[in-house]
């Protein structure tokens, strides 16, 4: 499974959710693309500055790589986000992503139990 093999699943079964469901997810890989990918410590310079004048930051005077991260900190929650919340958002569903290392909150994890005491 990859993320965009599971965005393709995703928007193929969406319509056959009800309006407003709530969608339990784990932090799988593939559950957790993100919809752009956000300048950090290893990005580079030139693509930091890009990035921010593509968000229509200005950048008026020479600056560090730590002050132009200090600016995409500022602004990274209007951006960072999941490429699957952004889709089921447009349908009127909601994910809910469960806490990382929790699978036994997972509700699937219950079936996959008896599923694995059958197969004993």
């Amino acid at each position: 499974m990859n993320g965009a093999t599971f965005f393709k699943w995703m928007e193929s079964i969406i319509q056959r959710l009800e309006e407003n469901c709530v969608i339990i997810m784990d932090n799988a890989p593939y559950h957790s693309v993100k919809c752009e990918k956000i300048p950090n410590k290893s990005t580079l310079k030139a693509d930091i500055i890009k990035w921010l004048e593509d968000k229509g930051e200005v950048i008026d005077r020479p600056m560090v790589i730590a002050e132009l991260l200090d600016m995409v900190n500022r602004i990274k929650p209007k951006y960072d986000k999941y490429a699957i919340d952004e889709l089921v958002k447009t349908h009127n569903r909601t994910i809910l992503r469960l806490p990382p290392y929790h699978c036994k909150l997972n509700p699937i994890e219950l079936a996959w139990s008896s599923v694995k005491i059958t197969l004993k």
